[in-house]
């Protein structure tokens, strides 16, 4: 399992897609002091059920979405390999 931080990810958000730019991991995948790490398998293929809500999240209609939908897009975009993922607070392992 690859170990991620969500400063990276929010680095990989806000470069891989310019409309989040205030993307925060810890607010928006629920990454409070205490919690758990949110783990997720990505496998970078497409799946149109949930692309749709994804694309919603870009345009700014959803509030919010996954931790496996941002890391899948993630891969697809060639930002991240497939793979088991947990990403976890600043500073936390």
């Amino acid at each position: 399992m690859k170990v991620i931080e969500a400063r990276e990810v929010e680095q990989l958000v806000r470069a891989t897609f310019p409309a989040k730019r205030a993307f925060s991991a810890e607010a928006e995948l629920g990454l409070t002091p205490g919690a758990p790490a949110a783990i997720a398998f990505v496998h970078g293929g497409p799946d149109p059920f949930l692309d749709r809500q994804f694309d919603s999240w870009l345009d700014g209609a959803a509030r919010f979405v996954p931790v496996h939908q941002i890391l899948n897009r993630l891969c697809r975009a060639g930002a991240l390999p497939p793979g088991d993922y947990a990403v976890t607070r600043r500073g936390t392992a």
